[in-house]
């Protein structure tokens, strides 16, 4: 492998970067594209109160669901079953 494949694999890579951080930053209200990947299916929301710092979680068809935005920087979680919400507070 020379020195130009090398640099095709580094821009191939950073442009990926840059895509998946966009989609990141754009806020939708499903499971973002990394979330995806990880837990794909899981559609409970485990929240964190940015003013209280109280975790709770919302389910699919609750009254701020739709409106909830799961950001995993600040320790927030997707998760697959009521009962792993309640254990993770």
């Amino acid at each position: 492998m020379g020195i130009e494949f090398n640099k095709k694999i580094i821009g191939i890579s950073v442009a990926l970067g840059f895509m998946i951080l966009a989609m990141e930053l754009q806020g939708g209200r499903s499971p973002s594209l990394i979330t995806s990947f990880t837990k794909p299916g899981c559609k409970i929301k485990g929240n964190i109160s940015i003013n209280t710092g109280r975790r709770f979680y919302h389910v699919p068809g609750a009254e701020d669901y739709d409106s909830t935005v799961i950001d995993p920087t600040k320790g927030e979680k997707w998760f697959c079953t009521e009962s792993e919400a309640v254990a993770n507070g």
